[in-house]
């Protein structure tokens, strides 16, 4: 090998890679292959063939390596083992800390000042389990004289049923679950809801659920649940692959499908090509079954029965049941659109399955081509993978990505802390996309435990964490927050309601394997049977029945409502997703919250409900000063200040007094918010 100094005189152009070096030289050169490390390259003046360190490059001239030519980024990273010991976890986490002041003190900025325990536990409860802790879990905290009680209190509520609670409803806006989907007569976001928190809390990692989304198939109802990600764009392939782009690899492809990207390099010849890995999937229907509903459709109108419009209702049930499902693992091919017109295709041409980034899929990939989609993309060489859920997870933590927005990177998108993201990314992988463990060692950061930043900053692209974001809480928070006041029990076995997730596999397997001729029969059988009965479902299984005598259905985790929460909720009214679009939640105030707040939800389900949690400890404290310190260990998550203690001793006076104060605490801005 000639000195690397030979390298920064050559200019000539091959491919159009210029090469950018740190000490303000050029290099046009042909890349033959690279690393995570080092790059070898011919020199387009001579052919002669260099090999050198990524480093010496401009962080352009690195991402362009990175995202086009890397082959072995990060899949020779050792997985350690987990969960990790005090001293792995310290050492990860301190150096988070490290590169973190390394960058404030380069912009002469300072870190906010550590929180007291009181407001580090509410934070804590807020970010792993999405509600405020009950004044028991808040106590028990305080009083623990154990120096290890932090990280042990993580691990705790990361592997809670409460975790998971609040992990569905990350993963639901992420995803856009909906119970309902156009064109179905089923509940079908049941099967996908299911499927989904039993991954979460089967602990499957993050690339492992992901692969098994995109690279799903066979009976929804049989095996197959993981196609409801296909279901939930049912007949539109093209929005689907856009999604699936957006939320996994933080790529916005959608202005490609029309036209070639006004904004970036993509073409739409290569959306399409990449549209191509997911063929196959079609209306999501398996032909085998569609027979028999035909059948079943005939007999019908042709008996002409007077419940014949009933019969159609559970038509369109058990065809949904029988019949959602893809029979195949990707053709890997498509047919470029009518109104495609670009100069590199022509209107009807067929298209071969291609990926975007290296490393590119070396495997056939016609009659498989989503299983090799699902492989490619959720490689540990894949260059925006991994750098998308770490920065994910960064913010949903932190309450800004390192990368802004999050699902909009571009070829020359560099994080504002570039060292940083690279540590992440490595971090996650090296715990083999274990997210809980990726998240303790944010959690374990001395960053998590400063206060959050109270003064306005620039714009969440240039944040520069001297402490995590203030934020309100979302619907969800606020919500199941509230219901903790009701039920401190919230996250227990007994506060399960699943009347918003009907089973369907009843019908499923009645009807499976029967005729049109059979199940027409059956129908008018079970009309006979149950004369006024519509309930097709009821009549199948003991599913109702078993939640009829369920109190206060309504007062459940947020994560098991229906999906999206209705109209008019207090989820909705503090900016819950209607789960049409990818992450639709939002913070922005409005009037109908400050009216729920005051008049609605916190007067009838709260301070007026006798057997409230909240109100049976009241009630049992006579002391004015400990009914107000109980007051503000449950809603506030701390102790009141003496001053405080002494204005609202007028108001525990007067009649239903700690009602009062209560009702004045809700409707505060330090309980909606996380500091």
């Amino acid at each position: 090998m000639k000195l690397i100094s030979f390298l920064f005189f050559a200019t000539v152009s091959c491919f159009g890679s210029t090469l950018y070096f740190k000490n303000g030289k050029s290099l046009d050169a042909e890349i033959l292959d690279a690393n995570e490390t080092h790059v070898r390259i011919a020199r387009s003046e001579d052919l002669q063939q260099f090999r050198f360190k990524i480093e010496s490059l401009t962080i352009d001239s690195q991402k362009q390596i990175e995202l086009y030519h890397s082959e072995d980024r990060y899949s020779s990273i050792p997985t350690v083992k987990t969960p990790l010991d005090s001293r792995t976890l310290n050492n990860y986490s301190s150096y988070i800390d490290q590169l973190i002041e390394q960058n404030l003190r380069s912009k002469r900025l300072q870190k906010t000042k550590p929180l007291d325990d009181y407001t580090y536990v509410r934070r804590l409860y807020l970010t792993t389990i999405g509600r405020i802790p009950t004044q028991k879990e808040l106590l028990s905290f305080i009083g623990d004289r154990d120096s290890e009680k932090k990280d042990k209190l993580i691990q705790k509520l990361l592997n809670s049923s409460g975790y998971v609670n609040h992990q569905m409803n990350w993963w639901s806006d992420m995803l856009r679950v909906k119970d309902r989907i156009n064109g179905t007569n089923i509940n079908v976001g049941s099967v996908y809801r299911k499927w989904l928190r039993e991954s979460i809390e089967s602990k499957k990692p993050y690339d492992q659920i992901v692969r098994e989304l995109v690279g799903s198939s066979g009976r929804l109802l049989d095996g197959g649940e993981a196609i409801s990600y296909y279901l939930r764009d049912r007949g539109m392939q093209e929005d689907n692959l856009s999604h699936t782009v957006r939320i996994f690899l933080g790529t916005r492809l959608e202005c490609a499908m029309c036209h070639n990207h006004p904004f970036d390099k993509w073409t739409q010849k290569q959306f399409y090509e990449m549209t191509a890995f997911t063929s196959g999937i079609g209306n999501v229907r398996l032909r085998d079954q569609g027979k028999a509903i035909g059948e079943l459709s005939r007999a019908i109108n042709r008996d002409g029965d007077e419940n014949a419009g009933l019969f159609n209702n559970w038509r369109n049930q058990v065809r949904d049941s029988i019949q959602s499902g893809i029979e195949n693992n990707g053709t890997g091919t498509i047919k470029l659109p009518r109104d495609f017109a670009e100069d590199d295709g022509n209107p009807g041409d067929t298209v071969l399955a291609k990926a975007i980034f290296t490393p590119k899929p070396t495997e056939t990939t016609q009659g498989s081509s989503r299983t090799v989609f699902a492989e490619w993309m959720t490689s540990k060489d894949n260059p925006r993978f991994t750098t998308m859920i770490a920065n994910r997870a960064w913010k949903r933590i932190f309450g800004a990505g390192l990368i802004e927005p999050i699902d909009t990177m571009m070829d020359d998108t560099i994080a504002n802390n570039q060292k940083l993201m690279k540590y992440l990314e490595r971090l996650l992988v090296s715990v083999d996309y274990d997210l809980r463990e990726y998240e303790r060692i944010l959690l374990n950061t001395k960053l998590f435990q400063r206060a959050s930043k109270k003064e306005d900053y620039k714009s969440l692209e240039e944040y520069n964490f001297e402490g995590p974001i203030m934020r309100r809480m979302t619907g969800e928070q606020l919500w199941d927050s509230l219901v903790t006041l009701v039920y401190n029990d919230i996250d227990s076995s007994d506060r399960v309601y699943l009347y918003n997730q009907q089973d369907y596999s009843a019908i499923y397997n009645r009807y499976k394997d029967m005729t049109g001729e059979e199940i027409y029969a059956d129908f008018k059988k079970l009309a006979e049977e149950n004369p006024g009965n519509r309930n097709l479902l009821g009549m199948l299984s003991e599913y109702e029945s078993n939640n009829k005598k369920f109190k206060d259905r309504s007062l459940v985790r947020s994560s098991y409502l229906p999906y999206p929460a209705p109209g008019g909720h207090l989820i909705r009214q503090f900016g819950g997703s209607d789960k049409e679009q990818i992450d639709n939640s939002n913070s922005e105030p409005n009037t109908t919250q400050v009216l729920n707040l005051l008049n609605g939800f916190v007067e009838t389900n709260i301070l007026n409900k006798k057997d409230a949690d909240f109100m049976k400890l009241m009630q049992e404290e006579k002391s004015k000063t400990n009914q107000i310190e109980n007051v503000f260990l449950s809603i506030l998550s701390r102790k009141p200040k003496s001053n405080e203690t002494n204005v609202l001793k007028d108001f525990v006076d007067e009649k239903d007094g700690f009602k009062h104060v209560s009702w004045i605490l809700l409707n505060t801005h330090e309980f909606i918010f996380i500091k």
